[in-house]
């Protein structure tokens, strides 16, 4: 496990320059919405003050709560679109990795997770192919059969008579999804603990 945290570790790495623009935006994007509540919760305030006494005072205020929740909930949905951009942005990445670093990512999966004689299946949208794929230390020490390319996000897939591994690139993202909801967050916020 402390593999597959470790590619995706260096998958999110790849995307933090990126994520930091989106981070900036959201922020924006999130101040503006706040202040728009806010100007239109004094607005009402002020309004309601006028025009009734101790019974709008409560329905003022009871609109301010509403206000409140509904701000909260926009800045939530900002941070999560930010955060569901990242991680887009980091499996963009991923299965854009030149060459060389494919073929790391690759042979350390398949040291990691294949079992001998497992079929491996690769990504239709790899920069390399079965020489390279072949070529790597784990695929001859496992003895490792070569099944083709098929249309999947990054990755390979390996499979035996008892199991299929999906080792996508997606797959591995959605697998550490909830830690690194939390480890973008938490790098992108981190005023808001």
């Amino acid at each position: 496990m402390q593999g597959k945290e470790a590619i995706v570790g260096k998958i999110i790495a790849d995307a933090e320059e990126k994520a930091e623009k989106l981070r900036a935006d959201a922020a924006q994007r999130a101040e503006a919405t706040a202040a728009a509540a806010e100007r239109a919760a004094q607005e009402r305030l002020a309004e309601g003050r006028r025009a009734l006494g101790r019974e709008a005072e409560e329905i003022v205020a009871r609109r301010e709560t509403v206000a409140a929740l509904d701000t909260r909930k926009e800045m939530l949905a900002a941070k999560r679109g930010i955060i569901e951009e990242v991680l887009s942005l980091a499996l963009k990445t991923a299965c854009a990795f030149k060459k060389e670093k494919y073929l790391a990512v690759l042979g350390d999966l398949l040291a990691r997770y294949a079992e001998e004689g497992d079929a491996v299946t690769l990504a239709s949208s790899a920069p390399v192919g079965e020489k390279e794929l072949s070529g790597l230390k784990a695929f001859s020490e496992k003895k490792l059969r070569f099944a083709g390319k098929e249309d999947f996000e990054g990755g390979v897939r390996l499979e035996n008579a008892v199991c299929v591994k999906d080792l996508s690139f997606r797959a591995l993202l959605e697998a550490a999804r909830s830690g690194l909801e939390r480890e973008i967050a938490d790098a992108l916020f981190p005023a808001e603990k």
